[in-house]
């Protein structure tokens, strides 16, 4: 009943109708001093709690969750730059100044404990020949959906610098790589109400599908799976990997009729509720899947299409979307923020970068 979208209707906080299932009429059930009663006659005849009352319940319970999220939030601050990325300490001093190809010069430190040596904010930046501010527009402008050879000719009349549009991609190839592997280190506070859809894509003249899941609540974007079918298989693969991202598991999913959606809610959630047949209208929708496809499917035009299924735009997109880009929706919160996780910093690109480079830096120290 709930999956249809608009079977439920509130008239005020103790009476709602409720859609019949054999005719085209309402019920109304009703709440005097904690007490339900339908006017159905299941209800009339049994005085027992009838499918109506139980559809009802579902549906506050439901509502309640998805609001009453207590969020602890996650901060992610800049990296503080007189601290030595290597050791830690604090005993630092100015190490003379490198000077770039572009004109500029940047100031560099020496650590005085363990003598590592490093360029001022650049933590995640070092070797690169670019400065850190051109690498992090390049990437803003190229999943805001700007091409490769127009961000060369933006980087060449507004900040004096010339690279080629092969330099460009391999700067978000490794820097996609290196936030991935930061991010999904993280834990999001999600309302648990999962939306589950996928859509065609090109990649080398052969279409391919594209899995996504999204929380509900945070637009906090989950999977985005590519595989060459729609089975039970393939739909499992993209719920694993949102339960690995999202680290719990929801209490519904929300699917559109695809027979796959069943077995692999069953099998990867077995505790969750699977509402399918779940349209663009009603109540109940997944509108914000849909969204999110027409979002992708703006910077893939521009690309006319992927190269590879593990394309650096794929997991890219989502961290744009997740960390980087504010939504309307949630009041001009980034996702990650309505799930309580916060970057810090006006340039959150850098910020990500250099905290996904001292992940990287503790894990090799650790092995």
């Amino acid at each position: 009943m709930l999956s249809n979208g608009n079977e439920i209707k509130r008239m005020n906080e103790n009476v709602y109708r409720v859609k019949s299932q054999s005719g085209n009429g309402f019920y109304n059930v009703i709440n005097q001093d904690g007490n339900w009663s339908c006017d159905c006659p299941d209800y009339t005849n049994r005085q027992l709690a009838c499918k109506h009352i139980y559809c009802t319940f579902f549906s506050l319970n439901f509502r309640e969750h998805v609001t009453s999220k207590n969020l602890n939030l996650l901060t992610i601050e800049s990296p503080d730059e007189n601290q030595c990325a290597s050791c830690g300490s604090t005993h630092i001093q100015k190490w003379g100044w490198r000077h770039r190809a572009d004109g500029s010069r940047v100031q560099r430190f020496k650590c005085i404990s363990c003598s590592h040596r490093w360029e001022a904010k650049t933590k995640g930046f070092e070797g690169m020949r670019a400065n850190p501010h051109t690498i992090t527009v390049a990437l803003d402008l190229y999943f805001k959906g700007v091409s490769l050879r127009k961000i060369v000719d933006h980087l060449k009349q507004f900040e004096s610098v010339n690279v080629s549009h092969v330099a460009v991609l391999k700067w978000i190839q490794k820097y996609v790589a290196l936030m991935r592997n930061y991010v999904d280190t993280l834990r999001p506070e999600l309302s648990r109400v999962f939306h589950a859809d996928e859509t065609k894509v090109n990649i080398r003249g052969q279409w391919v599908w594209l899995w996504h899941l999204m929380d509900g609540d945070t637009r906090f974007l989950l999977a985005n799976h590519v595989s060459q079918g729609r089975t039970v298989t393939d739909a499992k693969e993209a719920f694993r990997e949102a339960k690995t991202v999202g680290k719990t598991e929801p209490t519904v999913v929300f699917t559109d009729g695809l027979p796959s959606y069943g077995p692999a809610t069953q099998g990867v959630f077995p505790n969750s509720i699977h509402i399918s047949n779940v349209g663009i209208q009603g109540r109940l929708n997944n509108n914000r899947m849909e969204r999110y496809h027409g979002t992708f499917k703006e910077r893939n035009k521009v690309m006319r299409g992927l190269k590879k299924t593990d394309s650096s735009i794929i997991d890219g997109q989502r961290i744009y979307y997740n960390h980087i880009r504010p939504h309307t929706a949630l009041g001009g919160k980034t996702p990650a923020e309505a799930a309580g996780i916060k970057t810090e910093g006006k340039n959150k690109w850098m910020t990500l970068i250099q905290n996904a480079n001292l992940l990287t830096r503790k894990s090799l120290k650790e092995t």
